[in-house]
């Protein structure tokens, strides 16, 4: 198993928690509760524990394969996705389908 060691944070959407641990190329378990996480990438800003709303918009972004491996990325998910503090779920998902037309329309 190949591994580099660059940090990135991985999120556990279960127990609502980030880490920051070295690249895995195999889904790292969340110290808390086992389950696997999700590496969102360098740039991610989890949110705080209690704020659930955003919690659940992150895991759209993961469940959509979005991530935040570079400032271009954070920067893109910021203006072109989410566009607001506190987005809609709904209009979250929107804009991705609508990005999602927009790329396959571009091949």
């Amino acid at each position: 198993m190949k591994e580099n060691h660059h940090s990135t944070h991985w999120a556990c959407f279960d127990c609502r928690k980030s880490f920051a641990k070295t690249e895995s190329e195999t889904a790292r378990k969340c110290p808390e509760c086992a389950r696997a996480m999700t590496d969102m990438g360098a740039f991610f800003e989890p949110p705080r524990k209690l704020n659930v709303k955003r919690w659940a918009i992150m895991k759209i972004l993961a469940d959509y394969d979005y991530r935040f491996n570079t400032k271009d990325s954070f920067i893109y998910i910021q203006n072109r996705i989410l566009q607001a503090k506190n987005p809609r779920a709904a209009d979250v998902i929107e804009r991705i389908e609508l990005e999602k037309q927009l790329k396959q329309n571009d091949d």
